[in-house]
């Protein structure tokens, strides 16, 4: 499937706001289950980016404002092609093959598995593997003893979908799992950490994924779902919150150990008083290839056509680079009226930077 999505952030400040200093984490991964073909970033006012890839190989775009401003606008664009169909898996077993996940037992007693993602199998900010997620997960574990990695995963997502309401309002982006719990409600946020540290308490390394929903044309905001590690599928993608494998509809930001690593933008400022947020999300289908007329390798239009909108994206890309690298990369021509003020200096009763209100990923409602 092939989406072009748009991620509009929009702050509005009581007063001018002396500088600011973010970072966004908004570029899909060119990673196994999808292909990015373009992607671009404008803010207003102008600023210079600089990007870099992140511990986990997430793409970061970190820019200061460092005039005086009382808006701020980040809008990504990007192009991608999933390598499924709307409704099929992008990973697991193929429709009508077994289960080959070993169990989970044994996957367990891997040392070189546990070393190799320990850092998906301890605690993290929002998810402390707390004693009443490790009494949900033993009760869950307890059901079968000898089940395989994959079928505990979809059972635990399972649990998850039915334990908890999907209610906007009820919880906040700092939520941690014992609140989730205890209030028995959230967003695909919280159904992503229950379910991640489920899988955590009983030996199994989940992550958290950033992302976008091909299936939600508007919202106000992105979606998110947890992937957990199990041979010989690799990283697997569920999403509690819709109750499914991810499909061809899931497009893949960022992955980290909780929200904390994937944060869609992150920042400070300076003045400017209470901050309004707003965020509007887009996700256009542009129609798909076809995975099996593609593997056939013939003269068949679609694969072709896949080809040539990879190679126009990777020139895309160059061009923008060059362009780039020709400016400088931190020059733009402005007309002097256009000029913004100078900053003024920050005065010490002025106070500590003020925290950027940040984005809870909650665009996907559940069937009822």
């Amino acid at each position: 499937m092939r989406y072009r999505i748009r991620h509009r952030t929009s702050y509005r400040y009581a007063s001018e706001v002396f500088e600011s200093f973010n970072e966004v984490r908004l570029q899909p991964l060119a990673c196994a289950s999808q292909t990015l073909l373009d992607f671009d970033l404008q803010i207003e006012p102008p600023a210079t980016t600089m990007s870099f890839r992140d511990y986990y190989g997430n793409a970061v775009h970190d820019f200061g404002v460092a005039y005086l401003h009382d808006r701020l606008v980040i809008e990504a664009t990007s192009d991608v092609v999933t390598h499924a169909g709307a409704d099929d898996p992008l990973a697991g077993p193929a429709e009508g093959e077994p289960d080959a996940s070993p169990a989970l037992r044994a996957l367990v007693g891997n040392e070189a598995l546990a070393d190799e993602h320990a850092e998906f199998l301890g605690p993290s900010a929002y998810i402390p593997l707390g004693d009443d997620s490790a009494a949900l997960a033993e009760a869950l574990l307890a059901e079968d003893r000898e089940t395989s990695a994959l079928a505990f995963l979809t059972r635990a997502a399972d649990h998850v979908r039915g334990r908890l309401e999907y209610r906007i309002g009820t919880t906040t982006v700092n939520s941690s799992v014992a609140e989730v719990l205890a209030g028995g409600s959230g967003v695909c946020q919280d159904f992503a950490h229950v379910l991640i540290s489920l899988c955590r308490h009983v030996g199994l390394p989940a992550r958290y994924v950033s992302g976008y929903l091909g299936s939600v044309g508007a919202a106000t905001a992105s979606h998110a779902w947890a992937e957990a590690y199990i041979p010989p599928y690799g990283w697997l993608g569920i999403d509690a919150t819709l109750g499914t494998l991810c499909t061809g509809q899931h497009v893949k930001a960022g992955v980290g150990r909780d929200y904390v690593d994937v944060a869609v933008l992150r920042g400070t400022y300076q003045g400017g008083g209470q901050a309004e947020l707003d965020v509007q999300v887009s996700c256009e289908g542009l129609g798909g290839v076809d995975r099996a007329t593609q593997l056939r390798g013939n003269d068949d239009e679609p694969i072709a056509r896949l080809v040539a909108i990879q190679n126009l994206g990777a020139t895309r890309q160059f061009r923008r680079g060059v362009m780039t690298q020709a400016m400088g990369g931190t020059t733009e021509t402005l007309a002097v009226e256009e000029l913004p003020p100078p900053r003024v200096q920050a005065r010490p009763e002025d106070g500590p930077p003020s925290q950027q209100p940040q984005q809870q990923q909650q665009s996907a409602e559940r069937d009822a």
